[in-house]
């Protein structure tokens, strides 16, 4: 009697979880998921029905061959609702992931609390969230938002280090009926108003998007081979030198040339566009890219290179940031907002950041596009400038309005001190002499002086022999060069 007892319970159970192992099975590598808790289980507040699995599968299982520890909310049983003993379930993987020092996989899908439990629920979110500061500290979370994440399970999963967010999936901290209580028609489309499209280009909360499991599980292949595997053969050649990089002012284009073929996944594509950050290997090696490109760096293109950066240093993966940008360009609406703190808590990250960095001058490396992202000042350990880069305080517009005055003023000068008879001799010809060394530079064929001395002025090889840039080269030679200094500032 026992044993038939056992044996409903055991069918039972995994009817309940079939849908969720599923999926959390295609996902990791072959036959590795080993479950962990199998009969752990609470109460409905409003059934004697146990909450078979406790509306969550937790175990471990090795995803490219790099063991992991994941937990699967399962919608499926009391639709993943929150209870005590649910969130004790998914606090013990966490912890297996910490003292095992392997990476965490969390797959939410859950509905909210069962309020009936009381403050216990909210004591349940909480030792969630600040189980979550722990992993923080101690080994990558991936967080995987699959149906529902409402109320502070929205919370835990911004927590995360990486969120892919499915495309039918929808998230919000408050009520998804509350927030759209307003809607003029019904049904609502909560996808459309909470999902990853309404994030996208709005916010860095979801940096990835999947359409399937199948999907999904290349992406994540690719994840954490970057973040998580040893350095390995490059499979692409380090001296690989390639002729569109002359030409090309994509910075999707000239990062996927300068890195190993197939190796870039982009971080928040859709969003602050002009900053493209991906992770890639170079030379077998894990990097972080950072690549402007367009007239200025955003608001929140500022807080998108930030974001980044700060999980490139808790991976200990070097930065490699190619820079193509006037710089910033704010509003009044922003300045008055606090655009100064977010323009000096990027320069702060990167400053106090322990990571190799690389800065490269791939076009305009202009004011505090230069000084924030490949400064020798700001802690970058080696920089490079193509030979048709930009370096200069100010914009080339901006700096042929002022060489034009200052040539202007000058000659002004010099007329002046010209005729004045009570003029001192030396301080006459020391000016002359300077005027005329400054129009010898500025004599460069088919452009006017106002020209010339812009781009005398913007030219990489001042910054080189000032030893801000070490070397100046041209951009077809990028690749190699880049994986020869990457290697210098490792110490391999």
């Amino acid at each position: 009697m026992e044993n038939k007892t056992l044996s409903a319970s055991v069918k039972a159970l995994d009817k309940a979880t079939s849908d969720v192992k599923a999926f959390l099975e295609s996902i990791v590598d072959d036959e590795s998921f080993v479950e962990t808790d199998v009969f752990l289980t609470g109460k409905s507040f409003d059934s004697a029905d146990e909450a078979l699995g406790e509306g969550v599968v937790t175990g471990y299982a090795t995803m490219g061959g790099n063991p992991v520890h994941i937990f699967a909310q399962n919608s499926g049983v009391l639709k993943g609702s929150l209870s005590d003993a649910h969130a004790n379930k998914i606090y013990k993987c966490m912890q297996r992931a910490i003292k095992s020092g392997t990476p965490l996989i969390s797959i939410i899908d859950s509905c909210g609390a069962r309020v009936g439990e009381g403050a216990s629920i909210m004591e349940g979110y909480a030792k969630l969230i600040a189980g979550s500061f722990d992993l923080a500290d101690e080994v990558p979370h991936i967080c995987i938002v699959k149906g529902t994440a409402v109320g502070m399970m929205a919370t835990f999963v911004a927590g995360a280090d990486f969120v892919f967010m499915s495309k039918d999936a929808i998230m919000s901290v408050n009520s998804p009926m509350y927030l759209v209580s307003d809607a003029k028609s019904f049904p609502v489309d909560y996808k459309a108003q909470l999902g990853y499209k309404a994030y996208e280009g709005e916010s860095d909360m979801a940096q990835f998007v999947y359409s399937d499991a199948k999907d999904l599980a290349k992406q994540l292949q690719k994840l954490t081979s970057t973040l998580l595997s040893d350095e390995g053969e490059p499979g692409d050649d380090p001296n690989r030198v390639d002729p569109k990089l002359e030409k090309t002012t994509s910075a999707k284009e000239r990062t996927a040339l300068v890195c190993d073929k197939n190796s870039v996944i982009e971080y928040c594509p859709t969003y602050a566009k002009e900053v493209v950050c991906s992770l890639a290997k170079l030379n077998g090696i894990s990097v972080g890219v950072v690549a402007t490109e367009g007239d200025y760096i955003s608001e929140k293109g500022i807080e998108k290179a930030a974001s980044f950066i700060e999980k490139l240093e808790a991976y200990n993966i070097p930065l490699i940031t190619l820079v193509d940008s006037l710089g910033v360009n704010s509003t009044l609406k922003e300045e008055i907002g606090g655009f100064a703190k977010k323009t000096n808590a990027l320069m702060k990250t990167i400053a106090l950041s322990t990571i190799p960095k690389i800065g490269v001058a791939v076009g305009n490396a202009v004011g505090y596009a230069y000084s924030a992202l490949m400064s020798k000042s700001i802690g970058f350990d080696y920089t490079l400038a193509t030979s048709n880069a930009v370096v200069a305080p100010i914009g080339m517009d901006v700096s042929k309005v002022i060489a034009t005055d200052q040539i202007k003023e000058l000659k002004k000068k010099v007329k002046e001190a010209s005729e004045k008879s009570d003029i001192d001799a030396n301080a006459l010809e020391k000016a002359m002499k300077y005027f005329e060394k400054v129009m010898a530079n500025l004599e460069i064929k088919g452009k006017s002086v106002e020209e010339a001395y812009a781009e005398m002025q913007s030219n990489p090889l001042v910054a080189a022999k000032d030893g801000y840039i070490d070397n100046v080269i041209e951009a077809t030679n990028l690749r190699p060069y880049l994986s020869s200094a990457l290697l210098m500032v490792l110490g391999i």
